[in-house]
């Protein structure tokens, strides 16, 4: 049987985990955040869970909009737009734009490695706005080769959040990540 051409990694929005990696984020910021801020801290754990460990760790169909990469899935999560966001344990005001705590994280829901890569991405970008760390996605090869147009958006392929990593590990991943994905298309 001939090799099938991949066209795209693939990873489902997981929402339990998302909403539990919400409110570990918020508890890390005492409760409450800047909306842009935690859609973008999303994106740069999302990018380092993928490239060290073989997954992200929201998932979610990626797009870049005007202020860069976000997960669709939790976008609409976040902005309460999601089909069931009475249930969450948070809320995202529109006047502030600030998101608030409202519940406890069930850590248990996330894996050590997502908590790890939380607290990084959290340590290494934290101290910055949602402005700074919309411009710093905006120099990534993948925000420029997929540039949406003004107010509108562009498919985000996974395949992307390695372009600007050159090392040798980070390839082996994404070749790693690119065959276990096509032997699951095969058994389907």
């Amino acid at each position: 049987m001939g090799r099938k051409t991949h066209k795209s990694i693939r990873f489902e929005f997981d929402r339990d985990k998302a909403v539990q990696a919400v409110l570990w984020l918020l508890r890390r910021n005492n409760g409450a955040m800047d909306k842009l801020k935690l859609i973008k801290l999303f994106f740069w754990a999302d990018r380092e869970h993928l490239v060290r460990y073989g997954r992200p760790i929201v998932g979610g169909e990626y797009y870049n909009l005007d202020y860069g990469p976000v997960s669709s899935e939790l976008l609409n999560l976040v902005n309460e737009s999601d089909a069931d966001a009475s249930s969450v344990p948070f809320s995202s005001d529109k006047r502030t734009h600030q998101v608030c705590a409202n519940g406890l994280c069930e850590e248990r829901l996330l894996s050590k490695s997502d908590l790890d890569v939380l607290d990084e991405v959290y340590n290494r970008y934290g101290h910055m706005d949602g402005f700074q760390l919309s411009d710093m996605t905006h120099k990534l090869t993948a925000y420029t080769q997929n540039e949406p147009p003004k107010g509108g958006r562009s498919a985000l392929a996974y395949e992307d959040f390695f372009l600007d990593l050159a090392d040798a590990k980070s390839q082996e991943m994404l070749r790693i990540i690119l065959d276990e994905q096509e032997a699951w298309m095969d058994l389907a």
